[in-house]
């Protein structure tokens, strides 16, 4: 190695260029601390009204990325104060540029992926955070990302952009169905059609179940028995189903029986309903009161038929309630002396 060379690095004048290089360098990084660690803290507070604790995946986010811009810019900063020769310069800044960008399209990857959760959260639901969404954010800023780095790179990205839109074509066709799939669980969540904790209810015995994920491929319900059902988008798209939590998740229970003649319908009545409000008290324990309906319905052949109607907030709640209801009223029916009396069908 060249002896001037190795004088000139250890000279008196690179160590004053590396002294000020590095003093830019702590005192970007102390700004980037005093930024991140005490003015966003605030600015969430004030924006997000405290919503957002520090461990939401959307505040880690946001402070890794403005920890990453500073040290990019104290990095920057740093080799621009060092001086260095040209040809060093332009290979040093290159290679910076490629990381940089590398550390940037996987921060923005984390961060758009906390938006959209937080997004999706904030609507309850609007806009579905299955992971079909994510995949979609991931895979066009990654695309993003490697563009740029072979634009940095001096490779033009015309020319394949172009074969890739001459040889998309070709793919297409020989990945039709794939592409057929993730275009209609596209389409199914943007047509609000389901999201995630859905329960569905499709055609067929026991195809039922909570919406666990929508991915490119297929959707994955859950069933009450903890055994999955994967359901093709493309049949999904196309077949009839139920949602049981459109337009909201409240269901509608309703409990026939019937009294004799004998029984003092306005107790019958009174009893009727506070039972069922105890019983919801013990599903529901919020202060707000729900609605409870009661209504005779018809003179049978030995009795008077009635019909109660209570509210379920879930769909598998519906049968606890409609046990532990006909529990209690067959209870008090007994101790107050009312008679319990059904209409038999003709056949049976």
């Amino acid at each position: 190695m060249d002896w001037n060379v190795i004088q000139t690095w250890f000279s008196k004048e690179f160590f004053m260029e590396l002294g000020t290089s590095s003093g830019v360098f702590i005192f970007v990084l102390f700004l980037g601390y005093l930024f991140g660690d005490r003015i966003i803290p605030r600015l969430s507070g004030i924006l997000f009204q405290n919503r957002i604790q520090n461990s939401h995946p959307l505040y880690k986010a946001g402070r890794r990325i403005i920890r990453l811009l500073f040290f990019l810019l104290a990095s920057y900063l740093f080799l621009r104060f060092l001086k260095l020769s040209s040809s060093t310069e332009e290979f040093v800044f290159l290679s910076f540029k490629i990381i940089s960008i590398i550390l940037l399209t996987f921060s923005l990857v984390r961060l758009f992926s906390a938006v959209f959760e937080t997004y999706s959260e904030m609507t309850e639901g609007l806009l579905s955070s299955a992971s079909i969404i994510s995949n979609v954010i991931r895979i066009t800023l990654f695309a993003i990302g490697v563009l740029l780095i072979l634009q940095s790179l001096g490779i033009s990205v015309a020319p394949i952009l172009g074969a890739l839109g001459v040889g998309g074509l070709a793919v297409a066709l020989g990945l039709q169905p794939t592409l057929s799939n993730l275009f209609s669980g596209l389409s199914i969540l943007m047509g609000k059609q389901l999201k995630k904790g859905d329960y569905v209810r499709l055609q067929g015995d026991g195809l039922e179940g909570y919406v666990q994920d929508i991915t490119w491929r297929s959707t994955t319900i859950r069933r009450c028995n903890n055994s999955t059902i994967v359901v093709p988008n493309s049949v999904m798209a196309s077949s009839v189903f139920t949602n049981f939590d459109l337009p909201n998740k409240e269901l509608s229970i309703t409990i026939e029986s019937g009294v004799s003649f004998q029984s003092d319908l306005e107790k019958v009545e009174s009893i009727s309903i506070e039972i069922a409000k105890d019983v919801l008290k013990q599903f529901y324990k919020t202060g707000e009161e729900k609605e409870v309906s009661f209504s005779y319905q018809r003179f049978g052949e030995n009795s008077v038929d009635f019909r109660v109607t209570l509210p379920s907030l879930e769909f598998t709640d519906q049968f606890a309630i409609r046990h532990e209801y006909i529990k209690r009223i067959h209870s008090r029916f007994q101790k107050e002396g009312i008679e319990l009396r059904f209409q038999l069908k003709k056949g049976t």
